[in-house]
């Protein structure tokens, strides 16, 4: 009886101890990830820096805020997104490539390496769906083109990112 009483209760103790709840940290999770020419790109862990506007200089060109989101993927293809804003703080909203500051560059570490870049293009969005004080998460899409000139445009979809942020003085 001792034995069947002991193993009940270790049974007891090892079911209660399994079907415990799993934390759901999807949400925590950092990334870029996009689907370029039918190939998916993944990057853990990017950087995102939201440079402040500095008006005590003479340079106009940093007189209003810009955020950079750097990602580097398990191949070594880096993605950049700057973003820029009419004032501080950054919102949620559409920021379309065919606005001055606003640009995604991707150098391509292959066998053919290239690098695409969105300056210029007529149809690349980048979103940002919700951003708060310590993090930034959004999507994008659209036609990218290679800086050197070799090949068409290349078309990127599904996009999404969600990076933590800092901010930093320019």
């Amino acid at each position: 009886m001792r034995i069947f009483v002991t193993a009940l209760l270790s049974a007891v103790v090892l079911l209660s101890v399994s079907c415990g709840k799993d934390k759901d940290d999807s949400r925590q999770r950092r990334f870029v990830s996009l689907k370029l020419d039918n190939k998916i790109y993944l990057s853990e862990n990017p950087k995102g820096i939201i440079y402040l506007p500095n008006y005590t200089d003479e340079n106009p060109l940093n007189d209003y805020p810009r955020m950079e989101i750097t990602a580097q993927s398990y191949t070594g293809d880096v993605i950049t997104f700057t973003l820029t804003a009419p004032a501080m703080p950054f919102t949620p909203g559409v920021y379309p490539a065919r606005i001055t500051g606003n640009n995604m560059l991707i150098a391509l570490n292959g066998l053919f390496p290239s690098t695409l870049t969105s300056t210029g293009s007529a149809d690349f969005y980048i979103t940002i769906t919700k951003i708060d004080n310590t993090s930034v998460e959004g999507t994008f899409s659209g036609t990218l083109t290679d800086i050197n000139g070799i090949g068409g445009p290349r078309g990127v979809k599904d996009g999404a990112f969600r990076a933590i942020t800092t901010q930093v003085s320019q």
